[in-house]
């Protein structure tokens, strides 16, 4: 079995994979925590395997993605010594199936490269990839090269600011408002969230197809993307293992047998 690590800066996904699969059989998430040694998150991993009911001994692959950098040397040296086995930590020198058409790929994250090695595998290309977790990105796939995109806040880290930074303002749960013009405080922060996001996706979407002079094909994926998904206008697909599916497909192209 494969194990592959979605390393976010709030929550982090541990896959559990057939070995011909790029699609996880399991998915365990839990909390980032930024200052992990290699004990503790040892102590995390067994754990999760064994909420899991699997076995450390069928574990034969790893790879992980992170844009947590600071904890990096911790999972590498947690899962060498659980497993015996050097993970495969992926940034932009591993082979993929896309180019990367960046100023600087060493500063594109990972969880945007293995966002669009899946995509391009899974969807073909002429893409536009939208990620809503603790950021919001836009990745734009073109023939078979990443050629670009956009970061924004995400919505928890905007409502969490808003709530904390006003005397007044609740933090709300992010869903759809039962009218547009509400009549009381909670409902309008949620009126004003919800449309307020669908309007700078479409927003978003509109002005890189008017960019391209043409539609593009709409992948959503990340933790709010399914409310986002299914109210939008644009039409979409939403996969929500794009990210899993990903740290698989690279890991299969640059796996070293030990």
């Amino acid at each position: 079995m494969f194990l592959g690590f979605d390393i976010g800066n709030t929550n982090t996904k541990m896959g559990i994979y057939h070995d011909g699969s790029p699609e996880p059989l399991m998915v365990k998430t839990y909390r980032t925590v930024k200052n992990s040694n290699e004990e503790s998150l040892s102590g995390e991993i067994k754990n999760a395997l064994s909420s899991l009911s699997v076995p450390s001994g069928e574990i034969r692959g790893i790879a992980f993605s992170s844009v947590v950098p600071e904890i990096n040397m911790s999972y590498g040296k947690a899962c060498r010594d659980l497993f015996g086995i050097r993970p495969l930590l992926i940034d932009h020198r591993c082979t993929t199936k896309i180019t990367i058409s960046y100023d600087n790929p060493s500063s594109l994250g990972p969880d945007r490269i293995v966002n669009a090695e899946a995509a391009f595998i899974e969807y073909g290309s002429e893409l536009i990839i939208i990620d809503i977790g603790t950021a919001a990105t836009f990745c734009v796939i073109s023939k078979d090269c990443f050629v670009g995109g956009l970061i924004a806040p995400g919505i928890e880290l905007t409502k969490k600011a808003l709530a904390d930074n006003t005397s007044n303002l609740p933090e709300i749960i992010f869903e759809r408002p039962d009218r547009l013009i509400a009549r009381d405080t909670v409902n309008a922060v949620k009126s004003g969230f919800f449309y307020g996001w669908l309007m700078m996706v479409s927003g978003i979407i509109d002005l890189i197809e008017n960019e391209y002079k043409r539609p593009l094909k709409i992948i959503f994926t990340g933790g709010y993307s399914k409310i986002i998904s299914e109210n939008i206008r644009n039409k979409n697909i939403f996969d929500p293992h794009l990210t899993m599916k990903g740290i698989k497909y690279i890991y299969e192209q640059n796996k070293v047998i030990e």
